[in-house]
């Protein structure tokens, strides 16, 4: 076994210089978007990614939002098919894949990376911080033993990206949500 760094408060920290395959993971902005037919609103974030680790790999990412208002959002969960197609018309990207088409192979080389956008619905509105967690970007894990059960638990490198929503989450039309910070995390 492997075995990572821990921090002084004994949970592991992932490797300062990747020992394992990791996609390049170019991040765009998280917005709001709201359906004009119901007037519901949900988040939406876009990135392209880029295998360069000289071998191809499977591309099922993982895409997690907690707020400060308690809401843990997984991506695509609750979100109307026709809400994913106006986001994607809306962006006018041809390459654009919405979470569940760009789900395969991934392809070595720049030529091959794949654009995506993916979905939550924004359930409270009166949120302030937002975490979203990126997991399948990395193949770095670590085996820890719970705690809670004793029994191993596998952590895998997960990229957590920190926003602060500045003013009315539902009123800020698709202005950017500001990024706070972005560091690697085993989860």
């Amino acid at each position: 076994m492997l075995l990572i760094g821990f921090s002084a408060f004994g949970y592991p920290k992932p490797a300062a210089v990747p020992y394992r395959w990791e996609l390049t993971f170019e991040a765009g902005d998280l917005r709001m978007y709201r359906d004009a037919a119901t007037g519901a609103r949900y988040w939406y974030f876009t990135y392209t990614v880029t295998n360069r680790t000289g071998k191809d790999q499977l591309w099922a990412p993982s895409f997690v939002l907690f707020t400060d208002t308690g809401d843990v959002l997984q991506a695509g969960r609750n979100v109307p098919n026709n809400v994913s197609e106006d986001i994607l018309k809306m962006l006018k990207n041809q390459f654009l894949e919405d979470q569940n088409q760009i789900i395969g192979e991934l392809l070595q080389g720049k030529e091959n990376a794949k654009e995506g956008v993916v979905v939550w619905p924004a359930t409270n509105l009166e949120v302030n911080e937002i975490s979203m967690f990126v997991a399948g970007i990395s193949g770095e894990t670590a085996r820890v033993k719970s705690p809670v059960t004793g029994g191993e638990v596998i952590l895998r490198k997960t990229l957590q990206r920190n926003y602060l929503v500045r003013g009315d989450a539902g009123q800020r039309g698709s202005e950017p949500v500001e990024l706070v910070d972005e560091t690697w995390i085993l989860r």
